[in-house]
């Protein structure tokens, strides 16, 4: 094409979009747009494109603390090795059947956190999701003191942690992220079916509890605090890249390196 016709090309949008093409406030989390019922992804899947996929590749060594049944592992299964650490035993979380049996997973049952099992100067990369946050702040720092040795330079990690200020201040603006809440009809020819977005909404609302008061059968949840697991983390010699990546409201998740 000529230069001309790149320039009638240009010329074709000066009477489109007057007061500027708006697709949709993007530092709104449920922000409605043209993709309509289409525009939202799961903070889960956010979580893995922010925090797993851009680091996964044939020379990762990775490293994941409280796999479970091995949900985030599959995210995992593009590295060279995976080593994971959990306090029950493989069988029983049926890890290795979820996976269908991967030949560069290794799984270590925990009995401590000391980490002896684990090459020294081995991992470039760590993760952690649904875990800590039912540790005690002292076992999140015994972790973070003994994987330091295993760690190499820029080794990049990602652990989710309990912060109960920010819990709080997610219940306080559950409306705001209730996706039943900011899709519901707001106009009058749609009036007569926001009472059923109405009814999903306290369906799928979540049963807040006090955070000092979960019960033992859902787990206990011990507070460490961002700014507290920070602080800790920078004490032992690692660097804090971003207090929270933010893709979970309702979770901080810290994404740090060892120098």
């Amino acid at each position: 094409m000529s230069q001309n016709g790149l320039s009638e090309e240009i010329a074709k949008f000066q009477n489109l979009w007057e007061g500027g093409y708006y697709e949709g406030d993007p530092l709104v989390p449920l922000t409605k747009s043209s993709y309509s019922n289409f525009g939202y992804i799961s903070t889960l899947y956010a979580t893995y494109l922010r925090c797993i996929r851009p680091y996964i590749n044939a020379e990762t060594v990775a490293l994941e603390i409280g796999p479970g049944r091995g949900t985030w592992t599959k995210g995992l299964l593009g590295a060279k090795e995976i080593w994971t650490l959990d306090a029950l035993s493989a069988e029983h979380n049926k890890f290795f059947e979820y996976l269908n049996h991967p030949k560069n997973v290794n799984y270590i049952q925990v009995e401590d956190f000391e980490c002896k099992q684990l090459p020294e100067n081995h991992f470039n990369y760590m993760f952690s999701f649904g875990c800590l946050c039912h540790i005690p702040f002292e076992g999140v720092s015994e972790y973070a003191k003994n994987i330091f040795g295993k760690l190499q330079p820029g080794s990049n990690c990602f652990w989710m942690i309990a912060d109960k200020d920010q819990y709080e201040l997610f219940k306080k603006n559950a409306e705001k992220l209730d996706i039943w809440k900011q899709l519901s009809p707001k106009r009058s020819k749609l009036a007569a079916i926001k009472p059923l977005f109405e009814l999903f909404s306290k369906k799928m609302m979540p049963a807040f509890m006090k955070v000092d008061d979960f019960s033992e059968e859902q787990g206990r949840w011990h507070h460490a605090g961002t700014d507290r697991t920070c602080e800790m983390l920078e004490k032992i010699g690692y660097k804090i890249i971003e207090k929270n990546v933010g893709t979970v409201p309702r979770d901080p998740i810290i994404h740090f390196i060892k120098p």
